[in-house]
């Protein structure tokens, strides 16, 4: 049973934090590693079962063949079920040359890609918070590029991994360093550069999750009181150069402020929803009224749209992007000493307030399945 289960179903709901398929056998590596070891309890399926081998190593193993099984202690399999007909049988298609060929260079091209990504936004004044609010998917699509292909290359060029007698193990890893273009400097900066761009969005991140709720009130306020002010001048109380009195707009304009203010924080689907109608409203009614020609009237709809685009900014501020950060920076499967220091400068500025974030992590993967979980408990 628990066999099956690892084989059939993502337990750790891992998944969710790697949504590209490419990224899949990283997702499940923790799994991956736990029912390596379960089927030394069940040697059967690695002796004989050539069907069941083949599922594991089509949905675990199609891409990679080390494994980090516990904090720093890895295995490769080619080694490992060399004892093993079915499993070595199932393992030969991960391990063709032409497939380790495409591996090696997939991860040096995109090393290489991601690491220029890196180094701009790491630019002074590049991360600003409007720039990361608007981003966040693809912010989040670069840390999982650099943080699956540095764990890539660290693992499959190990030397840990390798046994210099084995022909076979030996001709794979030359065929790495050769196709991945390996230079243990530029992994090394790579993971320099990745573990500052990381530690900077996760305080942004912390810092706007904590003043979420008062600058979202704020726009509120700002743009309503905006569209308050609008209806006055068209209520010709409030003079405004070359603005006629119009009930019409005055009755719309205040309609829409209280509009505004009846947006509720704690439904911040229906309120994301009902802002974008509210945006859409104040284009239409600059394009059907024919506002454009009084620069002050367009003025205060441009502020009211600009403060309605900040509030679904901010809604759309979520814990999920630090779990899933915290997910994705996972670094507990280095093992030389060279990478083991890489590990502790990394834990001095990532991992500060790491045991704090665990408990947060395994409320939110617990809430998948158990709604009520209590995060009073931690």
């Amino acid at each position: 049973m628990v066999i099956g289960r690892l084989r059939s179903d993502d337990i750790y709901n891992q998944v969710s934090a790697y949504p590209l398929p490419e990224h899949r056998s990283t997702a499940l590596a923790n799994q991956a590693a736990m029912l390596y070891v379960i089927l030394y309890f069940e040697p059967s399926i690695l002796h004989t079962h050539q069907a069941k081998m083949r599922e594991i190593v089509d949905k675990y193993f199609p891409d990679n063949w080390v494994i980090s099984i516990y904090m720093g202690i890895t295995v490769n399999l080619v080694d490992a079920w060399e004892p093993y007909k079915a499993a070595k049988t199932a393992l030969n298609n991960t391990l063709d040359l032409s497939n380790v060929r495409e591996q090696a260079s997939r991860y040096a091209t995109v090393s290489e890609r991601v690491h220029a990504q890196v180094q701009q936004f790491l630019k002074e004044g590049y991360l600003r918070e409007e720039m990361v609010l608007d981003n966040i998917p693809k912010l989040l699509n670069c840390l999982r590029d650099c943080n699956v292909a540095i764990r890539w290359l660290m693992l499959h060029t190990a030397d840990s991994a390798c046994d210099p007698n084995n022909k076979r193990l030996r001709q794979i890893k030359d065929q790495i360093l050769t196709d991945s273009r390996y230079n243990p400097r530029i992994l090394f900066q790579l993971l320099l550069d990745t573990a500052q761009f990381e530690f900077i969005l996760k305080e942004m991140f912390k810092q706007m999750l904590s003043e979420k709720q008062t600058k979202w009130e704020h726009y509120k306020k700002e743009g309503s009181e905006r569209m308050t002010e609008l209806a006055d001048v068209f209520s010709g109380v409030k003079p405004l150069t070359r603005v006629e009195k119009n009930e019409n707009l005055q009755a719309w304009f205040r309609e829409i402020s209280k509009q505004i203010l009846s947006l509720n924080y704690d439904d911040s689907t229906a309120a994301g929803r009902k802002t974008v109608q509210l945006i859409q409203a104040l284009e239409e009614v600059q394009e059907f009224h024919q506002l454009e020609s009084n620069l002050q009237v367009c003025q205060f709809l441009a502020d009211t749209r600009k403060f309605l685009h900040q509030m679904i900014r901010t809604i759309n501020i979520k814990e999920e992007v630090l779990i899933t950060m915290q997910i994705v920076g996972d670094l507990s499967f280095p093992r030389s000493a060279q990478r083991v220091a890489v590990l502790f400068w990394r834990v001095g500025i990532l991992c500060e307030k790491s045991f704090a974030d665990h408990p947060r992590k395994h409320v939110y993967i617990s809430s998948k399945d158990h709604k009520a979980s209590d995060p009073r408990y931690y």
